[in-house]
């Protein structure tokens, strides 16, 4: 059995709140009790707060609002055959992907999962996963016409996230980031990982993935290097996690029916109401190389436009910096 599979099975024993003896959990899962105890440890390390008591045993700390199928499903509207729900993967996008390679998947299929053991960002780096906290969803989706329509996806991809935040969940000061980050009051909330592959027919398979933090635990938390924010921390109450799934599974299938039939045309002026360094400075990190300019937004395709000594220049790669150490003033 897979080291997920244990987890799973550990945290399904936990999920009552009560007490278990590590005996007790080892004869239900037929592993040791020193076995029990490298799997708390991993719990532990997936941002799961375990108590442990003498005498008593191991109890979740905190009750934890677990995904469910049939509850995301109630509030998209959507198909079940477009939904999978899962508790511990190494990472949606692999899992999705490979899933592609062995079968023929509806458009907008997806994936959603409890906890990622190697999750990804850009550029090769690690997105923190705490287990039932937050949300990682990875969605499949096949444009015909192939990578030349995929330019600006990941824009598009961040404005369903900003308007999900803004129309369903009335948050103010939401933003987007070219080309693959949203924001909330300035501090990083969100963040898509798309892995594209051309098929032999020219049409272009899309693994779109979206790691949004509802409530990102302290013990998590101090690993990431840049300012965050969650979603509970602008909300009067706690979020639903399985209504909010469902919206977000909703807008995204909605966003890519759009652009798909036009591409980014349409959402380039809905850019330039959330764009988060809209006529600011910025610089723009290429490599080794560094531009440093005015924001002047997006143009039809999602290049970006960055003013450099007097004249607009349009950009399809890069990234623009937020550290402090690269910022122009912004």
């Amino acid at each position: 059995m897979k080291i997920e599979q244990r987890l799973e099975q550990l945290i399904t024993l936990l999920s009552d709140g009560e007490f278990h003896s590590g005996e007790a959990l080892g004869e239900a899962m037929s592993v040791s009790r020193a076995a029990i105890n490298q799997y708390i440890e991993r719990l532990n390390e997936l941002g799961i707060d375990v108590f442990s008591v003498s005498g008593k045993g191991y109890r979740l700390a905190a009750p934890i609002d677990l995904l469910n199928a049939e509850s995301i499903l109630k509030t998209s509207k959507l198909p079940k055959e477009l939904l999978k729900v899962a508790a511990i993967v190494g990472s949606t996008n692999d899992d999705l992907k490979l899933e592609s390679e062995q079968q023929q998947l509806p458009q907008g299929y997806a994936i959603l999962a409890e906890a990622q053991t190697k999750g990804r960002g850009r550029r090769g780096k690690q997105w923190i996963s705490p287990f039932g906290t937050n949300l990682y969803i990875s969605l499949f989706w096949r444009l015909e016409e192939g990578l030349g329509r995929a330019m600006g996806l990941s824009l598009a991809v961040g404005l369903a996230i900003a308007r999900v935040l803004r129309e369903q969940l009335e948050i103010d000061q939401v933003s987007v980031k070219w080309p693959n980050d949203v924001y909330i009051e300035g501090k990083k909330v969100a963040g898509i990982l798309i892995d594209i592959d051309s098929l032999e027919d020219g049409s272009a398979r899309c693994i779109i993935g979206v790691g949004i933090n509802l409530t990102l635990p302290d013990t998590v938390a101090q690993h990431i290097d840049q300012a965050w924010t969650d979603v509970n921390s602008h909300l009067p109450a706690p979020l639903q996690r399985n209504q909010f799934a469902g919206r977000l599974h909703q807008y995204l299938v909605d966003t890519l029916t759009d652009y798909e039939r036009s591409g980014f045309t349409q959402f380039a002026p809905l850019w330039q109401q959330y764009d988060k360094f809209d006529n600011k400075p910025v610089r723009l990190l290429l490599g080794e190389r560094k531009v440093e300019g005015i924001c002047r937004g997006v143009d039809d395709t999602g290049a970006l436009l960055v003013e450099v000594d007097g004249r607009v220049k349009r950009f399809f790669g890069g990234e623009i910096s937020v550290r402090s150490a690269d910022a122009t003033g912004h």
